[in-house]
């Protein structure tokens, strides 16, 4: 009878063990729980309201707006959750193809393709030596460089709008595969699987989440802060200037203005797909959804026969609903569960780390 009890105790523990393992492997994190919803909403919204959506000419130009947004917000999520942000990759996906089309002219594809990410690194290396050197909030270093690098967009272009000829960008900017997945997609897959690589398999990734979390203890760890915001940013400006040449081929046009408020939609976007503006903690898979949704947005208004006016009012509403679905209800910060009420676990510290300012004014001239 002993070993009859002690058989069922194990089979019961093991059971437990199971159903634990099965339910955390398939419960969505809490974070990307609100950009779940929404997509799923307005998908069945458009279902009924606007049936042509699910067309495969307009999945394609769905994607096709997902594929641009999401590359750059693939950069700024790395950023973000190293503690950073860009708000110049308005004015760098308007200079990077402007140089990259005055310099090639109608030279071969491969090479406007190259100039526009050089353009982009270069622009990037700005914008992190004068965070790391120059010691300056990436917030205002940015936000310095987003008048200057628009500003001589402006200067070189004229102020006019610079035609793209080159068969192949405008291949990459308006092609796809089986009239449906958009050549510019495909790149961004291959942009998430790279940057999966960099922040799971890399020593990087390892320290761009130190950084984000605790940025003084990453410092006194050994790790090079400046180093690695420095190398962020070069990241986050070849990124922007690819995103800035497939956009100018969709356009089949380089224009300094091409991509307007593209930086707090970047931002927006990351935000809504579960990184922490904290730092620490990031999703490549949430950015993907919360591009993907932003696009929905915008093109199931357009097929609504809405204002394009309204557009931002709902990518507004959308950033405060998927940040609210995240959070209430689900044991987040806003109706935290309670310690043997619910038996969820205490609330996280609403500490705030410190910034990469913060940091790097702490850091001995030697880092």
């Amino acid at each position: 009878m002993k070993d009859d009890a002690v058989q069922v105790d194990s089979n019961r523990a093991r059971l437990a063990v199971l159903k634990h393992t099965i339910g955390g492997r398939m419960r969505f994190p809490r974070e990307r729980r609100g950009v779940w919803i929404l997509n799923a909403a307005l998908l069945v919204v458009l279902a009924f309201e606007a049936p042509t959506f699910y067309t495969a000419g307009n999945i394609e130009t769905v994607l096709g707006d997902t594929a641009i947004l999401g590359i750059v917000a693939a950069g700024m999520t790395v950023l973000i959750m190293a503690g950073a942000f860009d708000l110049s990759v308005t004015s760098i996906m308007g200079l990077a193809p402007i140089v990259a089309v005055s310099v090639a002219g109608d030279g071969s594809g491969l090479s406007l393709l190259l100039l526009s990410v050089l353009t982009g690194v270069g622009l990037g290396v700005v914008n992190g030596l004068v965070v790391t050197r120059g010691r300056v909030a990436p917030f205002v270093a940015t936000l310095g460089t987003l008048f200057v690098f628009g500003s001589i967009a402006d200067i070189i272009s004229k102020g006019n709008a610079l035609v793209v000829t080159n068969p192949t960008v405008l291949r990459l900017g308006t092609g796809s595969v089986g009239q449906l997945v958009p050549y510019s997609f495909l790149i961004m897959i291959a942009v998430f699987g790279m940057c999966h690589v960099l922040l799971r398999r890399l020593h990087l990734g390892r320290w761009v989440r130190a950084a984000g979390s605790n940025l003084r203890a990453a410092h006194v760890g050994g790790i090079d802060v400046r180093w690695v915001y420095f190398a962020l940013f070069v990241i986050s400006g070849a990124l922007t200037g690819l995103a800035g040449i497939l956009l100018s081929g969709y356009l089949s046009s380089a224009d300094a203005t091409q991509a307007p408020n593209y930086n707090l939609n970047a931002i927006a976007v990351v935000v809504v797909g579960g990184t922490s503006l904290r730092g620490g903690e990031g999703t490549l898979v949430g950015t993907a959804l919360a591009a993907w949704l932003f696009a929905v947005v915008g093109n199931g208004l357009v097929l609504l026969g809405v204002n394009s006016y309204w557009q931002y009012v709902a990518t507004g509403i959308i950033v405060i609903l998927a940040l609210i679905l995240g959070k209430v209800g689900f044991g987040g910060e806003i109706w935290p569960r309670r310690r043997g009420i619910s038996g969820g676990a205490p609330p996280q510290s609403l500490d705030v780390a410190p910034t990469a300012a913060a940091a790097v004014d702490s850091a001995p001239s030697d880092v």
